[in-house]
């Protein structure tokens, strides 16, 4: 099932943006490849049985890991995205993999749409958080609608990707580009989660990103 919600103009850019490519990810997903930071997800999430498990997929782009985890047993998955052109493919991968009736694609910005989206047991956020401006409303939103299993990747904690996302905001800014990347302080966003009652399970790093994998241990 697929349930799409038009964009609004502060959301237009980042459509624009990431859309653009929709083709590359859905090449290398069709190729049966997934980047080596969702890898790196993946076996974080893994570390706890998926089958059966219910995933909200937020800035899930083609759909690779909620279709991956929908592979291995998953019962059901929730994509959310705010590029069309993202959703556009996920919603043919999971036509192609016969997972249609497993899946609900939702257009539009989490936060916004956090109503219409119920509680999951596994939630991915995969090079989500340096997209949002108020990283703290995402991430306690997002936590609060997660049973166990809270996966996330950001940026790591460098100088190079730090001066990196700076010259990338300063280009944006002097442009004056609709889409803007974010630079937190990293280690206060992973607090963030341990704060909503979750502990560290698992991570590991590539260059550019740190994979974090969280597991709830207070109870809701």
């Amino acid at each position: 099932m697929s349930t799409c919600c038009q964009t609004n103009p502060h959301q237009e850019g980042t459509n624009e943006f990431f859309t653009r490519f929709s083709k590359k990810y859905a090449k290398r997903f069709r190729k049966g490849k997934l980047e080596k930071v969702q890898r790196f997800l993946l076996e974080g999430v893994r570390k706890e049985p998926v089958t059966s498990k219910e995933i909200l997929d937020i800035g899930c782009g083609v759909g690779s890991l909620h279709l991956t985890l929908l592979k291995e047993g998953a019962a059901r998955a929730v994509g959310v995205d705010m590029a069309e052109g993202m959703l556009d493919k996920a919603k043919q991968f999971a036509s192609q993999l016969g997972m249609a009736e497993k899946t609900e694609y939702v257009l539009g910005d989490f936060v916004e749409r956090k109503n219409q989206l119920g509680n999951a047991d596994i939630t991915i956020l995969d090079k989500v958080v340096c997209c949002y401006e108020d990283v703290k409303t995402l991430m306690e939103t997002s936590t609060q609608k997660t049973k166990s299993i809270y996966a996330f990747s950001h940026p790591r904690r460098s100088l190079l990707m730090k001066a990196i996302f700076k010259t990338q905001i300063f280009v944006c800014s002097l442009l004056r580009t609709s889409f803007r990347p974010h630079w937190h302080d990293w280690l206060w966003v992973r607090s963030l989660v341990t704060a909503q009652g979750f502990e560290l399970v698992y991570e590991n790093a590539t260059i550019a990103w740190q994979v974090a994998v969280y597991k709830r241990i207070s109870e809701r």
